[in-house]
């Protein structure tokens, strides 16, 4: 298997660990909801740990923390605006429809992922 199809498979099986959170609001016992966030923490630490070393596996090794650095902006970007989206729909509708869709994002980027990268990447060459 090349290394970039085994990145991609701990991805997405990273995003389809993520189904447990999106089911913490059928959890029967307080007990239950914290092994379900638990599994995502898991899940989530899974998909930093293959997305940090996807950009060293995709880039020329004298853009790979320009490449690194884009990717943490644009994280830190959505995560607060998700932030700011979650304060205002927590109170209107509640934690649960958040938590389904934690899950479905994280499955909607593992396909993405594989539609993206279906081909053995080359090095962006760097200009003289």
């Amino acid at each position: 298997m090349s290394l970039l199809t085994s990145r991609k498979i701990v991805m997405t099986t990273g995003a389809l660990c993520m189904i447990g959170p999106g089911c913490i609001g059928l959890a029967g016992s307080p007990g239950m909801a914290i092994a379900l966030f638990c599994v995502g923490g898991f899940a989530h630490q899974m998909l930093s740990g293959a997305l940090l070393t996807l950009s060293a596996d995709l880039f020329d090794r004298r853009v790979v923390a320009t490449a690194t650095g884009m990717a943490g902006s644009a994280a830190w970007i959505g995560g607060l605006s998700f932030s700011l989206v979650i304060g205002a729909l927590a109170d209107t509708i509640g934690y649960d429809p958040l938590f389904v869709c934690l899950a479905l994002f994280d499955i909607a980027g593992a396909a993405i992922l594989w539609t993206l990268l279906r081909k053995k990447p080359t090095a962006i060459p760097l200009a003289a």
